[in-house]
C-alpha cells in the first residue's frame, strides 16, 4: 500500500489533506503533529483509524520525523505559522529537520526505502513570477506578514540546496480560505485569491501522484477551477495590523 506523510497535521492544510486522502484514496497516512489530542479533536476520523499512524513530539527531533517519513512515497510539509513574529522559524525548523533525517538514511550502512518526494506548502507572495500580475497587492500582503514569508523563503533555500539528491515541489497558492472544495488547477504561471484549503490539498495530492514528475523542483500555483473560495473574514484586520 502507498504511504503518504503529513508533517504538520493539525493545521488547516494538514487536516484538509487528511480528509481528502482518507475519502478519495486508499493510501496509508503517517501524520506528525505536536499534540495527538488536538489532532483527534480537529479531525476525529483520524482516531482509531487503521490507515493513520500518528507521531508526536518536537519538530527538531530528526529521529522522530525520520520515522514519520519512513516508507512514504511523498511527504507534505505543512507546518508553518500565521503569527507575524520577528525571527519566526517553524518552516525553517521543519525543512532542516527533514534534511537531517533523510541525510541520516543516506549516510547509514543500513538499507533504507527510497527518499520520498517532498511537497512544501509555501506562498505565491514570495514568487515574483506567480505574483507578477498584482504587484501592489503582493507588496501590501508581503509587508503585512513579512516575517512569515521570510521564514518560507529561508526554508525553501534550505531544501533547494539539496536538489542533487532530493526532489521537492513548492506549492505556492495565493490567499487561502477555510471553505468547501470546488475544484482546482495546477499551474506554473498564475496565482489566485482566494483558494480553499481543500482545493490546495487536492492540488498537492495531484502533484504528488503525477507519474511524469512535471512539477518536480518547480514553483507550482493552485488556482480555482469552478469559482473562487469565500473571502476570509479576518483578512482586512491582518493587513491593517
Amino acid at each position: 500500500m502507498t504511504t503518504f506523510g503529513i508533517l504538520g497535521a493539525t493545521g488547516n492544510c494538514g487536516t484538509a489533506l487528511l480528509e481528502l486522502l482518507l475519502s478519495t484514496t486508499d493510501v496509508k497516512i503517517k501524520a506528525y503533529c505536536r499534540s495527538k489530542d488536538k489532532l483527534f479533536r480537529l479531525f476525529p476520523a483520524a482516531a482509531d483509524n487503521s490507515r493513520v499512524e500518528v507521531f508526536t513530539g518536537s519538530i527538531l527531533d530528526a529521529d522522530l520525523l525520520g520515522k514519520a517519513m519512513w516508507g512514504c512515497t511523498a511527504v507534505f510539509l505543512t507546518a508553518t505559522t500565521n503569527d507575524n513574529i520577528p525571527g519566526c522559524h517553524i518552516s525553517q525548523d521543519l525543512a532542516s529537520t527533514v534534511i537531517k533525517a533523510l541525510q541520516s538514511w543516506r549516510s547509514s550502512n543500513q538499507e533504507h526505502p527510497p527518499i520520498p518526494k517532498l511537497l512544501q506548502l509555501s506562498s505565491a507572495t514570495i514568487d515574483p513570477w506567480l505574483s507578477r500580475k498584482n504587484p501592489w497587492v503582493n507588496a501590501i500582503v508581503r509587508r503585512s506578514a513579512f516575517h512569515v514569508y521570510r521564514d518560507l523563503e529561508l526554508s525553501e533555500a534550505i531544501l533547494r540546496k539539496h536538489e542533487d539528491w532530493l526532489t521537492t515541489i513548492y506549492i505556492k497558492p495565493g490567499g487561502l480560505s477555510v471553505d468547501v472544495q470546488r475544484g482546482h488547477k495546477l499551474t506554473l504561471d498564475e496565482e489566485e485569491s482566494f483558494v480553499s484549503y481543500l482545493d490546495i490539498a487536492g492540488g498537492m495530492i495531484e502533484a504528488a501522484q503525477d507519474p511524469d514528475g512535471r512539477w518536480d523542483n518547480k514553483n507550482v500555483g493552485v488556482i480555482n477551477a469552478n469559482g473562487k473560495a469565500k473571502f476570509p473574514s479576518g483578512t482586512p484586520k491582518c493587513i491593517i495590523v
